[in-house]
């Protein structure tokens, strides 16, 4: 755990410039304040100081009207009680109330103060990372330069050695088998899995979730319709087959327009059956008249709330099914980004003075109606807006049948680039990043199938976002391995539809060479770069930003390789040509010039390395402040420097000064203090002050069993750093170390 703690090296990343700007107009002041609320929301949504008792992390949905207990589901969900190691999958086809029935049983034991209750969607492996995450945030484990699958490793074993009392609801699994390396296999949590599919016999319990019997649904008809007669009700339940979720947009229907089971049964049998609507998947066919009930029930709402209510249902179909907060939503509404003829005519209203209220009252109206309507939920506070998987693929499809999904689509990446300009740096506002490439990811799939000519300008404008997305995990650190599996078809797109010079496919390159050398594939990522740096030099130019950044990530590539003698000659070149162009104090250049000191010092030229670290933290100093991360990591890397040089008077005083800057603005247990803690003991070794050494490195091996694991490499090597300090000092190797 010696050596380099962070020395700033730069992977210049180029970031590509984000989607078209015309939609975002008009209303500039506002929509960024929304947009703001937004990343500020998601930035404070883990408190720093976490409060004493009982967690809850996640967005856990609440019941729907007239929502049906369904009491033998939950009793086979809580029939071990706590104190009980059980995973449990609730199973069965879209629309059968599986998420509610689940929620239903997280907010019981929220009610009943179980110590944690975590609610992650798992539609895909990366949502269930971020949602570990979170978890994991609340509970206040991990680091937050640890990778998300460490992150839910340390969730998992926290299950497992303290879960009593603890539920994690995975909500919406697509592959039961990927999420199986992150539940407890033993101790005493409860798990519950939501999923269509069976997924492997051994991984929990099945609880299979029917339709309702016509009971059920004769019960729910009456009390979502308070109608005293239920004569035509039985066969209104038979023609949508009991399906709770196609029940509900009956029964929103019915009441709002006052109709008997009769005149909606007749309603409901002349909309025509659409074949391209609700294709059976996974061999779950679904009654033909549910795609009509909902968009009976769309129907019925878009005429209410000057057509507001069917934005944002067709916005939110297009995001994250992780869910969409409402200040995002505001920024989208009738003075945000997203255009057409509904926010025309709403802003027709507002100025002519006919509709009251502010905007988000106006949208908090609709999504009341949308909410009661069961056509969206609400998250248990109300901040997030989360779409029904199955209504929100026949919104999607409805727009692709009618042609304004294109428009629609656009308009939803103009948001989205809005978004990226006002998020700062990514690693200081981790969850809101997520959130967006979750929010960017969403949109690419959802389009994707219909984007059928690559050269729509939509298609371009998701490229931008998407190359954002892949800049953006690779600024983030937190898994290499998804930022490759994102940026492979990425690149690949990008030269089909923009041809493989334009500045976006040399971004999308560069970025996944970066992603590659992030997972150790060096050599993917080597050539990758080279061919990369070879027509960026040809199209951009020697100095330009993009070739600059390209040319030192090569030269980093070639350092990881131990290839020195090509990596020092780009450095060089690359701090020589950021010096001229870009200024001696540019964030680049200081970067450029922190490279090529630690590729000196890598290659044994300390004479060389030392004076140019001398003059990087001098300059971190001035422009970023004494305990600044950038420069505590300078001053630390100028201090090895020292050491290596056996300047050991002044390495001491450096280490020792950055250890108590990072004991006070990391904490005692980050990676980064740690790692100060070991190399300062180290100097004292050196310095034959071996009882100063010792006691360092006892206190870090200690802090690093509890928090990173014993088989973690910084474990291991602080481990055999104090068995060597041992042996040193005569001790019987491990003697001291328990």
């Amino acid at each position: 755990m010696g050596g380099n703690t962070g020395a700033g090296e730069s992977k210049a990343l180029i970031e590509v410039p984000n989607g078209s700007d015309t939609r975002f107009t008009g209303h500039a002041a506002q929509e960024n304040q929304y947009i703001q609320e937004y990343i500020d929301a998601l930035s404070v949504r883990v408190p720093a100081v976490l409060a004493a008792g009982q967690v809850v992390a996640g967005e856990v949905p609440q019941p729907p009207p007239a929502f049906q207990p369904r009491e033998v589901l939950l009793d086979s969900l809580g029939a071990d009680g706590p104190g009980v190691s059980v995973v449990r999958v609730l199973t069965g086809m879209l629309g059968v109330g599986k998420t509610h029935v689940a929620a239903a049983y997280a907010r019981s034991c929220i009610d009943a103060s179980w110590r944690l209750v975590g609610w992650v969607n798992a539609a895909n492996t990366t949502k269930a990372l971020n949602g570990l995450a979170v978890v994991a945030a609340r509970l206040g484990i991990g680091e937050p330069d640890a990778s998300l699958e460490d992150i839910a490793a340390l969730v998992r074993d926290r299950l497992e050695a303290d879960g009593e009392r603890c539920l994690v609801v995975f909500d919406n699994v697509t592959d039961l088998d990927g999420l199986r390396r992150f539940l407890p296999a033993a101790g005493k949590a409860q798990v519950v899995i939501t999923s269509t599919g069976t997924g492997p016999a051994n991984i929990g319990k099945p609880v299979p979730v029917d339709v309702f019997s016509e009971e059920e649904a004769l019960a729910f008809l009456a009390q979502r319709t308070s109608r005293a007669s239920a004569d035509g009700a039985s066969e209104v339940a038979r023609e949508l087959g009991c399906l709770p979720l196609a029940l509900a947009q009956a029964a929103t229907v019915i009441a709002a327009q006052q109709l008997d089971y009769r005149t909606y049964l007749n309603r409901l049998r002349s909309v025509p059956v659409q074949e391209h609507l609700l294709q059976a998947e996974d061999e779950q066919p679904y009654p033909p008249r549910v795609a009509g009930a909902v968009m009976l029930a769309l129907d019925c709402t878009a005429g209410n709330m000057t057509g507001l209510s069917t934005l944002l249902i067709d916005v939110v179909s297009l995001l994250s099914t992780e869910g969409v907060p409402r200040p995002l939503l505001y920024a989208a509404g009738p003075v945000g980004a997203v255009s057409g003829p509904v926010t025309r005519r709403w802003r027709s209203r507002r100025r002519q003075g006919e509709a009251g209220g502010s905007a988000p009252e106006q949208l908090d109206m609709a999504l009341d109606r949308l909410a009661g309507a069961s056509l969206v939920t609400l998250s248990g506070a109300g901040s997030t807006v989360l779409g029904p998987p199955l209504i929100m693929r026949l919104a999607r499809e409805r727009r692709a049948h009618d042609g304004s999904l294109a428009v629609l689509g656009a308009s939803t990446c103009g948001l989205l680039s809005a978004v990226t300009r006002l998020l700062d740096q990514p690693r200081h506002n981790r969850l809101a990043a997520r959130d967006i490439i979750q929010q960017v990811m969403a949109l690419s799939e959802h389009l994707a199938p219909y984007l059928h000519a690559d050269d729509t300008e939509v298609a371009r404008e998701l490229l931008s976002l998407r190359g954002w997305a892949l800049w953006c995990m690779n600024e983030l650190g937190e898994s290499a391995a998804q930022a490759v599996r994102y940026g492979e078809p990425l690149t690949e797109d990008c030269e089909r539809v923009l041809g493989d010079t334009h500045s976006g496919t040399l971004a999308a390159r560069n970025n996944l060479a970066s992603a590659y050398r992030d997972a150790g594939r060096l050599d993917e990522a080597i050539p990758l770069y080279e061919r990369t740096l070879a027509d960026c030099e040809r199209v951009l130019g020697d100095t330009h930003p993009g070739t600059l950044a390209t040319r030192d990530n090569l030269a980093s590539a070639y350092r990881d390789a131990g290839r020195l003698d090509g990596a020092i000659p780009l450095y060089e070149r690359t701090l020589a040509d950021c010096e001229r162009v870009l200024g001696d104090t540019h964030p680049g250049a200081l970067a450029a010039r922190s490279n090529l000191a630690s590729a000196y010092r890598d290659a044994g030229r300390l004479g060389q390395a030392i004076p140019l670290y001398e003059r990087i933290l001098a300059d971190r100093e001035q422009t970023l402040g004494d305990t600044h991360p950038g420069t505590m990591a300078n001053r630390n890397n100028l201090a090895l420097a020292y050491r290596a040089a056996g300047r050991l008077d002044q390495a001491i005083p450096l280490l020792e000064r950055t250890l108590a800057d990072r004991e006070q603005t990391l904490g005692d247990t980050h990676p980064g203090t740690m790692a100060n803690r070991n190399n300062l003991a180290l100097a004292y070794r050196a310095a034959g002050r071996l009882d100063q050494a010792i006691s360092l490195l006892e206190r870090t091996f200690a802090d690093c069993e509890r928090v990173l694991g014993d088989a973690h490499p910084g474990t291991v090597a602080t481990r055999n750093n104090l068995v060597s300090a041992y042996q040193a000092a005569g001790h019987a190797s491990g003697g001291r170390s328990g």
